[in-house]
């Protein structure tokens, strides 16, 4: 579904992400792990048309991304939550929802969808009038997450959605990540939490200082030493 070969990407003389590699299959929740500063947000920026890379190719459905404009991706079934969530504050949950399906043209699949999203965050449904800025953090994570699902898309990146939570709407999180199958989704999970990506994912990729490190199945990278040691001893 996506496949993200030999990545370059340079902000003047930085050199933010060298030679990355990855690919998702449909279906599959791929983890993509590190620290800050790995480039694990200039990868998100290319694939989501943000970010022109110096080399490489993206391709999403077989088809070249680099020359398609954000709005296209979109509609080609590309969905990105931020870093941040990104949300109107002064809308209401529902308001923010409907701007999230503003390119689906099919009025009762985008009723459909909000039902969805209430299905997935009951209490959304119960706050759908409350202004999305004076819910707490868990719950405007839980808004963003259903802004990202409201453009009925195919592939679905979430960029950092555990900064910042609690442990507990953390794993509220993961549950809904895990539920993304059932909603033939796609998923592209941006991470720092290495514990999170390793519950959720079928495959993770690690990153450090620009480059792929690792690759492998979390049950896998959990009985690397040198994984261990590098990445989930801090």
């Amino acid at each position: 579904m996506l496949e993200v070969e030999d990545l370059v990407i340079r902000y003047g003389p930085f050199l933010a992400c060298d030679c990355i590699s990855i690919e998702i299959k449909a279906g599959e929740i791929v983890g993509v792990i590190g620290p800050n500063g790995a480039g694990k947000s200039s990868v998100v920026r290319a694939i989501a048309g943000l970010v022109r890379p110096t080399s490489g190719s993206v391709r999403f459905l077989g088809q070249s991304t680099l020359d398609v404009p954000v709005h296209g991706l979109i509609r080609m079934g590309l969905s990105l939550v931020p870093e941040g969530r990104g949300l109107f504050p002064q809308m209401s949950v529902e308001e923010n929802l409907m701007m999230g399906g503003y390119s689906l043209n099919n009025k009762l699949r985008r009723k459909e969808l909000v039902e969805n999203c209430y299905e997935l965050f009951p209490i959304l449904k119960e706050r759908r009038n409350q202004y999305a800025g004076t819910l707490s953090g868990g719950q405007q994570q839980m808004v963003a997450v259903s802004v990202g699902l409201m453009g009925d898309p195919k592939l679905c990146i979430f960029d950092e959605p555990s900064l910042g939570l609690a442990p507990i709407v953390i794993q509220q999180i993961g549950d809904t990540l895990k539920k993304m199958r059932d909603l033939n989704l796609t998923v592209l999970l941006i991470e720092q939490n290495a514990m999170l990506a390793s519950r959720v994912a079928d495959r993770i990729y690690i990153m450090s200082a620009g480059r792929v490190q690792f690759h492998d199945t979390p049950a896998s990278l959990m009985q690397n030493p040198e994984v261990i040691e590098k990445f989930l001893s801090a």
